[in-house]
């Protein structure tokens, strides 16, 4: 049996779980474009653009009762962010209040910090200066903007 052929089984062996953040696959650094054009010459594929934000993992269950647990926001490095992100938090439990049909999800995502007046993003260097603990939301000055990229859980 070849290996491709356990693809049916890998839901019976690994398993995710709203709340326990996902290890996410990282991209690996290259030295430039000329590099990735010459490994795919002849080959179709496809690019995205390169945010400059933070790569989150947005958890949601709406079955918690307790607000304080149900969305977190996970690090690339599998730390709970969500202190530093109560805007975020806010937008995902209204998503889950405007549609009731959505009772957990996990998405990896780029948080983009982003002018609203000038519709434009802004550096990474304005979202580290984001404390990352006794974060206000009518504190916050930058919006943030959520690229989605990933759905990587739905309703169970």
């Amino acid at each position: 049996m070849k290996y491709g052929d356990q693809q049916e089984k890998l839901k019976d062996h690994c398993k995710i779980k709203v709340g326990i953040p996902v290890k996410p696959m990282l991209a690996k650094p290259t030295k430039g474009v000329q590099i990735v054009l010459q490994r795919f010459e002849g080959i179709e594929f496809t690019c995205e653009y390169k945010y400059d934000g933070f790569r989150g993992q947005i958890h949601y269950d709406r079955s918690k009762a307790d607000v304080a647990k149900d969305c977190h926001i996970y690090s690339r490095n599998l730390e709970n962010m969500s202190v530093a992100y109560p805007d975020v938090l806010e937008i995902m439990r209204q998503l889950g209040r405007d549609n009731p049909e959505i009772q957990n999800f996990i998405i990896d995502a780029e948080l983009i910090a982003y002018d609203v007046e000038n519709a434009r993003i802004l550096p990474f260097q304005t979202l580290t200066q984001r404390s990352r603990k006794h974060v206000n939301q009518e504190d916050l000055k930058t919006k943030i903007a959520i690229q989605a990229f990933d759905l990587l859980y739905y309703n169970d």
